[in-house]
């Protein structure tokens, strides 16, 4: 059996959504291409094919069509091509209008009519011709390519129509007698050409910004990518290019550089800056044993580390990699989008034959100058770009800002299946708490010195095995125990501790150990949080108790009270005992909870749900947790560091923070609240100003619509839908 490949192309010189179809249709007919998918919005492309020999069947189809592939060298030059795109539709609407705004002084201004009528359209020609053929060049070249394959773009439409308009100025111009026997307008439409052409590419220029503005996360996140590290060479650190760093390489970072690849500290400790990866701004403080990531920041001391991946095995690259396939991913609303596309140009070319018909022969007079006209109008403000940048350019935004607030979205279609949802099933270690034991309360007798018997209790802690031990000593250095050492140590297997220090007997351990001792327990020290009890008794008298439990994450409660107050439902489902389960549901304040549930049982759970007509999401930790994110109809996975499951979800949270899941929730709906809009929108003017442009209004009394004013239109409409996506960065 042959293994499937894939690979993402970025694909520069497409005008509109109808480029992206006609190149996923082309690529599609290969033999062994099994998807073919290609967003406009981004200018990329996503294909999977059988073996790699079809990889240079789908480049050299991509070419033939008319299109530029990028290396991956320009990919990653900080969108260099797409600054020389900017910059080269700005030039030619400079030059264009300079050369159209001259036309227009012979034509209509003081010049009109010198030096003589014939002198003055020849004037006009000589200073068209350059528009036409140089500036529109790439109108014309895609209306050669319709009229030979029966292909057809954005570019088709402003081809045929400056074409036309060229073409019968021209004729007019020179052969002026036989176009009056032939009952022709001998008007001359040179400045319509000038003007349609250079307001096509203005409208192109700001298209091209804002579209630029939409892809600003993804490019933020290649920023992060270190060029330069320090390696140990020898006996001395040399400073190499990225490309040569090497898994188990020695490398060293110094306060306020970048960690250049994933490793495991070795030697030192910083508070490093990781926000570019969770959203979180505060740094953390971290130390040897621990790991960093690629494209953090290290604070204010130097870091030894080790290497233990690098180049596209890193975090950040792992990152990078899922954010460009969501935003190549299409969610079903923008399917019927691109079905529309597909047909679109080829349907306003018969409407604009259709408006030239109508108006030669049931239009007034001047018969000709009016068919021609409304023809070019039709052609010109007819916008497939508009409808084509809907969608994509909401997805883009939406994927591109929720990586930078530690949210990995898997694509739109993900975005679609959460507006959907009323249901939100939680695991509850590692999803509701942090999954780790910790003291979640502490009590002292009345008139001890708390931090004392802290420290006294922390400095026999530290030579026990004990699983609870671990979480009384993170407790302690919290609270700034200096810790010493115990002058006597002994184990009470199942029961506890015996240890001196400072001349004081401590027993140390469960309620067994003092009833054996018969040291009476203090009522007064006693807690109503679930967990496992550290009974604390000093020379036989009982001093403190600290209770030792999965500590609730502090953003648990508010952001299930969110939820509901968005009308989600509420569910804990847990492989714990009743009595805790029902203190955490009862603290967080779910709606309802089960116990003692396995791992196939919640997918079952889920599955009744399902049957009830609900929509489900299941909010866990991605490992333990795997039928039931399979069985979900949105899964989002609580990730930390370098364990993040990244493919096995719709949604990674990446450093596991419940509210973030909120966050996503609203984000996608304001995300489709936008989409519809942009439909709206692209629908909408195409819908009310085709026939306006085809001279409507005229039936009613209204104007007709002049060809340069459509070409306004035209761009106005694509930089209004491409705005509108740019709110979404406002959400959160």
């Amino acid at each position: 059996m042959e293994t499937q490949n894939s690979v993402n192309l970025k694909i520069s010189g497409m005008s509109c959504a109808s480029c992206a179809a006609s190149i996923e249709n082309e690529v599609s007919k290969i033999d062994g291409v099994k998807l073919s998918s290609v967003n406009y919005a981004i200018e990329s492309g996503h294909f999977e094919f059988e073996n790699k020999s079809v990889l240079d069947d789908i480049e050299n189809k991509i070419v033939e069509l008319g299109y530029t592939i990028q290396s991956e060298e320009e990919e990653l030059s900080d969108s260099e091509p797409a600054k020389s795109i900017e910059k080269d539709n700005f030039h030619k609407f400079v030059i264009g209008m300079s050369l159209a705004i001259a036309v227009f002084m012979f034509e209509m201004g003081p010049l009109k009519g010198w030096p003589s009528k014939k002198a003055n359209w020849y004037i006009q020609l000589v200073l068209t011709t350059p528009i036409w053929a140089w500036i529109g060049l790439k109108f014309q070249r895609s209306l050669l390519q319709f009229l030979r394959s029966g292909r057809s773009n954005m570019n088709t439409l402003i081809g045929l129509g400056t074409t036309a308009a060229f073409l019968y100025s021209v004729f007019i111009t020179l052969f002026t007698d036989l176009s009056r026997d032939l009952g022709l307008t001998t008007r001359v439409y040179f400045e319509a050409v000038g003007f349609i052409t250079s307001f096509v590419f203005l409208g192109q220029y700001f298209e091209e910004r804002a579209k630029k503005k939409t892809k600003e996360a993804l490019n933020d996140l290649f920023k992060l990518s270190a060029k330069k590290a320090t390696i140990l060479k020898g006996d001395s650190f040399v400073e190499v290019a990225i490309s040569e760093v090497e898994a188990g390489d020695t490398l060293r970072v110094r306060p306020g550089e970048k960690f250049a690849v994933d490793g495991k500290i070795i030697k030192g400790s910083s508070a490093i800056d990781e926000s570019m990866i969770s959203g979180e701004p505060l740094p953390v403080k971290k130390g040897e044993g621990e790991q960093v990531f690629a494209g953090t920041i290290n604070g204010d001391h130097v870091i030894d580390y080790k290497a233990t991946k690098v180049g596209s095995d890193t975090f950040l690259s792992q990152i990078i990699k899922f954010v460009e396939e969501a935003q190549s991913s299409k969610p079903n609303i923008q399917k019927y989008a691109d079905k529309i596309s597909g047909v679109f140009t080829p349907v306003v070319i018969v409407i604009a034959v259709v408006t030239f018909l109508a108006w030669y022969f049931y239009g007034g007079e001047p018969r000709w100058g009016n068919s021609i006209s409304n023809f070019i109008a039709v052609l010109v403000i007819a916008c497939p770009c508009a409808l084509g940048l809907a969608t994509p350019t909401a997805v883009v935004v939406s994927t591109g800002r929720a990586s930078l607030k530690g949210l990995l979205i898997g694509g739109g279609e993900v975005i679609e299946k959460a507006v959907e949802i009323d249901t939100v099933i939680f695991d509850k270690t590692g999803t509701i708490t942090f999954g780790r034991p910790s003291v979640i309360d502490s009590l002292y007798k009345e008139g001890e010195d708390s931090k004392m018997v802290l420290t006294h209790l922390a400095s026999i802690e530290q030579f026990s095995e004990h699983p609870l031990a671990k979480a009384v000593l993170n407790y302690a250095n919290e609270e700034g125990a200096e810790l010493s050492e115990p002058d006597s140590f002994e184990v009470i297997k199942g029961k506890g501790i015996i240890a001196e220090i400072d001349d004081l007997e401590y027993h140390i351990g469960n309620e067994s150990l003092l009833d054996d001792l018969r040291i009476k327990r203090d009522i007064d020290l006693e807690s109503e949080k679930v967990g496992s009890y550290i009974f604390v008794a000093r020379n036989k008298e009982h001093v403190a108790t600290l209770i030792v439990g999965d500590e609730i994450k502090p953003s648990a409660k508010e952001a299930i009270d969110h939820f509901k107050s968005l009308g989600i439902e509420t569910w804990m489902i847990t492989g714990d005992n009743e009595i805790v389960a029902k203190s955490v549901s009862e603290e967080v304040g779910v709606d309802h909870f089960i116990a003692r549930a396995l791992p196939l049982g919640k997918a079952s759970q889920i599955e009744r749900l399902q049957k009830e007509g609900r929509k489900v999401a299941m909010i866990g930790d991605g490992i333990n947790d795997a039928p039931a994110l399979a069985k979900a109809d949105l899964s989002m996975a609580m990730g930390t560091g370098t364990d993040v499951a990244i493919s096995a979800s719709d949604v990674t949270i990446v450093k596991g923070d419940i509210a973030k899941a909120v966050e996503f929730i609203e984000l996608a709906k304001g995300t489709m609240k936008i989409i519809k809009q942009n439909l709206f929108l692209s629908m909408i003017y195409n819908t009310l100003l085709i026939p306006v442009a085809a001279g409507v209004l005229v039936i009613f009394g209204g104007p007709t619509m002049p060809p340069v004013l459509a070409s306004v239109a035209m761009g106005l409409s694509s930089i209004s839908v491409v705005s509108n996506s740019l709110r979404i960065r406002k959400l959160i």
